[in-house]
């Protein structure tokens, strides 16, 4: 027992000296870990140098945090070899590897300038900026493809819910125009295009989006992809023209917070001004004797009606209502709030938005409905982005985005009230009789008071309702190669668009003095709704990619294989499905030599089977000449890169299953057209017959696409040049033929067969530098875009002047004028050629006369040829800006060349419809026997006139035009002061959207807008009042 009680006596002595010794070595290594920590310190600075305060100075793969403070300094507790975070709302993150006890200095390459792409300061350290591209994104250093990009703080300057506002003007190669500004309608009056792109693809994280107005706050960049080689992954949508939208993600980091609230008013850039009633009755009188020619009528006006319109004696029997005065308000309400918090926890990172907007429309209301009848727009918008650190390999995005909004109008429609707005006359009626009933009379029946039209229809509302959810998971395979990575992205996106109508009748009573007559019944509010636009889109991808840099060589591959299904349910169709399996792969020696590949294989379920499948491909090359040793001495060049790509792209242009052969059959309801009788005394069998021809031979149309660029930067990165000549030949256009054969007996199906090409020039250039405190730049950009005809089909024409070949393609066809006709002699003398379709006994001096091209001696198709083009071939921006001292300011100009505008109808010629359209300021310009050698408008009639209404150069006018389409001035109050108050930034601004416009349109009318005129509801000016709070 004694030796039992020994041995553990013992062995308890050896333990308690085994734990002594695992106490020292664990304080040993404590103390080797704590000796080997040291502090880091280092200054954060911006785009020019300047310190940057409120900078998250993370140590990678820790909880370690801290701040920048006032004057940029830092300091933090790391080891040597420690990756140091640098993150900022406004700025690029930027890592550095901790390698030495010396000062740190770092640069923040700014989200503002989107072409800035190194300091300015030589002594601070360089970071490349990252650009993102289709499937990831690359350092623009490094970019071979061509592509051009804005930043958040580009766009958040501009107000307003389209989100297309802010992009118009500021990139090269895309040309946005409007041609309304109807209150939130995605798309509507919206055109787009990239390098004269035949189709639009807007993504989102990567994903095709179907809406615009996504919030300008959420937005991290905004890419458009120009070239093949930046698209040619995108498969069957490649040819696309394709404006890639990234959004924000939460950055490491204590929460940030930021609030902002815009109030303001809008007002419309031009409205029509028709004429008073006088002036209508006096010019009505002119126009109907102008048709009798010189025979003396009846005026349909005595000179005491006039008289009564002019001096207002009796305003129910001689009305005169300013009816754009009387229906329309002349500003209108527009509030815009955001919300969000970005920051991280431990292994997650997030960014919350949160988002307002109410813009109230332009038309009046009245207190006694219970309802809203004006064009209004109610949007919420809510998204929510986290990323989380599953594992020290594994990490997932998780994006969820929501959309509610509400878009009113009044009962009869906000385009019926805009038509009867332009088209009624001043003295059609009066707004409301002596009893307070609804004007009217025997022209102008039923419901067609515009005020009733406007406030006793009802109203209508769409609710539109948009839910996507966005899943990416990357895995580190760092194991099996350094470098390797795989990646799965799920989407699913779900939007409704269900719209109520709840509208009712009026009637209009024509008072004559003395007593009323009727016109039409009032009657109850109906109300009815339907779904009229629902659509589910779901995508999945997976993919395989690969980084790597071994000493001199950098490498970069990618391979992957998506799938897009989209369901219209309102069609009955069954899903659009596109399928694509794609690589890239980029190599670059020593940062001077690279070269990029691409291809793809996409795929459309609607083609016949064996056209389901395309290839396509790219390859581009870049010699960044700066980073030769032959280029050390000039130290004014700090980039200079020619680049050049080539590729084969296409585009899926093909409807439902057209491949397969479709007939109708007999309803045997009435129509009996297809069914016949089948033997004697028998019954009627139901038939069939062939709808249109198929073609099982349809194919994707393609493009081969060639792009050679320059990239400069001179003088310490202050003057920056990028320059691109592309070439694009788009071919296997679909297109119905435009002749018949009477041996087929029926139309020709769609067939693969034009040729078009699109080429030009596109040039941005930026100056950016400071004086002291004062930070400045001045920023252009210019895009030289022309088309051809190469191949179209066309019939052997008769003359050269004839053919399409050759011209720009969306080409007009028309008559040349060559004047008007001044007199009855020139009329009547057989010299002077007129069209067939008139006689010279209809008529009259001051109509227009054509030329005759083939000098037959007659005006008809024969004399017919190109006249113009739809679109400009040349678009500009010019943006500038400072900022001082906490006062900022900046503003946008676009501007277009070369542009042409076809006006014709009613508004243009007075007197429409039978005499009942209205008449305008630019009708006083018309053909009289007093201005017949000054004219510039051809004569007045009433209702229809075949000669003047012909297609004809007298009709197209020039539209060039520059706008002021964005302007904002704020001031940042001084940080010192805002702490006091807990807040770290306060900033008060005013912005504007297109505040001014100058056209030589106006030199026709200035009652136009140059984008959008007639009926149109009217593109709006816009004038906020904000405050912006980052805490």
């Amino acid at each position: 027992m004694k030796n039992i009680k020994k041995n553990h006596f013992v062995n308890l002595c050896d333990l308690i000296r085994l734990y002594k010794l695992l106490a020292i070595i664990i304080l040993l290594i404590t103390s080797m870990n704590i000796y080997a920590q040291s502090t880091v310190t280092g200054t954060v600075a911006d785009d020019n140098g300047k310190p940057l305060s409120g900078v998250t100075v993370k140590i990678k793969n820790s909880s370690t945090i801290v701040a920048s403070q006032l004057d940029g300094h830092f300091s933090i507790t790391g080891n040597k070899g420690d990756i140091l975070e640098f993150t900022h709302p406004d700025y690029y993150g930027h890592e550095l590897k901790y390698v030495s006890n010396t000062n740190i200095v770092v640069q923040l390459a700014s989200r503002y300038l989107s072409n800035n792409n190194l300091t300015l300061d030589k002594n601070l350290t360089p970071v490349k900026k990252q650009v993102n591209i289709l499937h990831g994104e690359q350092a623009i250093p490094d970019l071979i493809q061509s592509v051009g990009f804005v930043n958040t703080n580009q766009l958040t300057t501009t107000p307003g819910s389209q989100m297309m506002n802010a992009l118009a003007g500021r990139i090269a190669g895309l040309n946005i125009s409007f041609s309304n500004g109807l209150p939130g309608m995605d798309n509507s009056g919206i055109s787009y295009n990239v390098r004269g792109s035949r189709a639009q693809t807007i993504l989102i994280d990567g994903v095709e989006r179907g809406y615009t107005s996504i919030d300008a706050e959420q937005i991290e960049s905004v890419t458009v992809l120009k070239d093949a080689l930046s698209s040619v992954m995108f498969g069957m949508r490649s040819s696309n023209g394709i404006i890639s939208i990234t959004t924000k993600k939460g950055e490491s980091g204590t929460p940030r917070i930021s609030f902002s609230a815009q109030l303001g008013f809008e007002q419309p850039t031009a409205l029509p001004k028709p004429l008073p009633a006088w002036q209508y009755a006096t010019l009505y009188n002119e126009a109907k004797q102008n048709d009798a020619g010189l025979s003396a009528v009846v005026p349909a006006y005595t000179s005491e009606q006039i008289a009564a319109y002019q001096n207002q004696t009796d305003s129910y029997l001689y009305p005169d209502v300013d009816w754009y005065k009387m229906v329309l308000k002349d500003n209108t309400p527009v509030n815009h709030y955001n919300f969000n918090i970005q920051g991280s926890g431990r292994g997650f990172r997030y960014f919350v938005d949160l988002d307002y907007m109410k813009e109230a429309g332009i038309f009046k209301t009245v207190p006694e409905n219970r309802y809203n009848t004006n064009s209004d727009l109610s949007r919420y918008i809510a998204r929510t982005n986290l990323g989380v650190d599953v594992t020290k390999t594994t990490n997932f995005q998780l994006n969820l985005f929501g959309r509610s909004q509400k878009i009113n109008q009044p009962g009869a429609g906000t385009s019926t009230v805009l038509t009867s707005l332009l088209n009624t006359p001043q003295n059609a009626y009066p707004v409301f009789n002596p009893d307070g009933s609804l004007g009217g009379n025997d022209r102008y029946q039923q419901h067609i008071n515009i005020w009733g039209q406007s406030v006793s229809r009802g109203y209508i509302f769409q609710d539109m309702r948009d839910l996507a959810i966005d899943l990416t998971v990357i895995h580190n395979l760092d194991f099996l190669a350094k470098g390797l990575y795989a990646k799965i992205q799920g989407s699913y996106n779900n939007t409704t668009y269900y719209t109520t109508t709840r509208q009712k009748n009026f009637a209009v009573y024509q008072y004559n003095g003395t007593q009323y007559t009727q016109y039409g019944t009032d009657t109850e509010q109906t109300t009815t709704g339907a779904a009229n636009d629902r659509y589910r889109v779901t995508y999945i991808k997976g993919e395989i990619g690969y980084r790597q840099v071994f000493g001199k060589h950098s490498i970069n591959a990618l391979l992957l294989a998506d799938r897009q299904s989209k369901l219209l349910f309102s069609s009955g169709y069954l899903p659009e499905n596109y399928s694509t399996i794609a690589t890239r792969i980029d190599y670059s020696f020593a940062d001077r030599y690279s070269v990029e590949f691409a291809g793809s294989r996409g795929g459309h379920n609607w083609y016949a089977p064996a056209k389901r499948w395309a290839n396509y491909g790219a390859f581009g090359l870049s010699w960044n000449i700066h980073n030769e040793k032959f280029m050390q001495d000039l130290s004014f060049v700090n980039i200079l890169k020619p680049r050049f790509t080539y590729g084969l792209t296409g585009r899926a242009n093909v409807d439902y299953y057209t491949w397969m052969q479709t007939y109708t059959l007999d309803n045997m309801h009435g129509n009996y057209s297809r069914s016949y009788w089948w033997g004697n005394g028998g019954s009627l069998q139901r038939g069939s017959s062939e709808n249109a021809l198929t073609n099982p031979n349809l194919e994707p149309e393609k493009a081969k696409k060639t792009d050679i660029g320059i990239d400069m930067n001179l003088a310490d990165n202050r003057l920056i040049v990028i320059y691109d000549y592309f070439y694009n030949k788009y071919y296997d256009i679909v297109a119905t033929p435009n002749y018949t054969s009477p041996i087929l007996g029926t139309a020709y199906p769609a067939i693969n067969y034009q040729k078009f090409d699109y080429y030009g020039n596109e040039i941005t250039v930026t100056w950016q530098d400071k004086i002291k405190n004062f930070n400045y730049f001045i920023s252009g950009n210019l895009s030289l875009i022309q088309s051809k005809v190469v191949y179209n089909q066309e019939l052997a024409k008769d003359y050269e002047y004839q053919s399409g070949i050759g011209k720009p393609v969306g080409i007009r066809f028309g008559y040349i004028v060559t004047g008007l006709f001044k007199s009855y002699e020139e009329i009547n003398d057989e010299k002077n050629a007129i069209l067939s379709s008139v006689s010279r006994a209809s008529l009259r001096p001051g109509d227009i006369r054509y030329e005759d091209r083939n000098n037959d001696g007659i005006i008809n198709a024969n004399d017919q040829g190109v006249i113009g083009s739809e679109k400009p071939n040349m678009y500009y921006g010019i943006n500038l800006g400072f900022n001082y001292k906490g006062l900022d300011f900046s503003i946008l100009l676009q501007g277009t060349i070369n542009r042409t505008v076809y006006l014709n109808g009613d508004f243009m010629n007075g007197f429409g419809n039978g005499g009942m359209n209205n008449a305008y300021e630019y009708n006083m310009g018309r053909f009289t026997h007093e201005t017949a050698e000054t004219a510039k408008q051809p004569r007045l009639w009433i209702g229809s006139n075949t000669n003047n209404t012909q297609t004809s150069t007298f009709w197209q006018k020039d539209a060039d035009f520059i706008r002021l389409k964005n302007m904002e001035i704020g001031y940042t109050f001084p940080t010192i002061i805002t702490r006091k108050i807990g807040i770290p930034s306060v900033k008060l601004f005013v912005n504007g959207l297109n505040i001014l416009t100058s056209s030589e349109l106006f030199n026709v009318r200035k009652d136009l807008d140059p984008e959008a005129w007639g009926a149109s509801y009217p593109i709006m000016k816009t004038f906020n009042f904000g405050i912006s709070v980052k805490l």
